[in-house]
Order: structure tokens, then sequence, then C-alpha cells
């Protein structure tokens, strides 16, 4: 008997001038985003499992955006546009 599909989760948000997309399987802690300034196409990939990244990233700032938008979309409270704050804007 074939086994039950993994559950497969994706997100996107928008916080303190990061355009940050993120996906995880349910059934595992670890998130792997791709993130990348609003104003630039390159992005940069991570894996973040319990808040420790892998590579780590160079910037605070980028920690924190991504930190932060991964607490939303674990609580549920995930909008597609959530630079509602203003924070960290180095712009």
């Amino acid at each position: 008997m074939p086994s039950a599909p993994i559950s497969f989760v994706s997100r996107r948000g928008v916080l303190g001038g990061y355009e940050v997309t993120g996906w995880r399987y349910t059934e595992d802690a670890a998130w792997h985003v791709k993130s990348n300034r609003k104003n630039r196409r390159l992005a940069k990939a991570y894996v973040v499992r319990d808040g420790a990244f892998n590579p780590e990233p160079g910037l605070h700032s980028e920690k924190v955006a991504i930190l932060s938008l991964i607490a939303q979309w674990e609580t549920g409270l995930l909008s597609t546009e959530t630079d509602f704050l203003g924070l960290i804007n180095p712009d």
C-alpha cells in the first residue's frame, strides 16, 4: 500500500525591504526560503531550522525579516503583503 502523500506548505511575504518565499513539508520543521531585496532580482537561499540558518545570512536585518515572516506563517497570520509595520526598512 502506498504511503500517504507528504503535506507541502508554501508561503510568501514582504517585510522590511525583503521579499521572502518559503516552503516546507508539514512533517518537517525546516523552512526552505529564498530572500531578496525588493529592488533586486538575485535571491539568496537558506534552510532555517529552529531559528538556525544554513548558511548564515550576511545582514542582521535580512535574518530578522526571515524569522519574523516564518513566525507569522507558523501562526497563520500571513498576509501576502506583510510590510504593514514598516520595520527594518534599510532604504
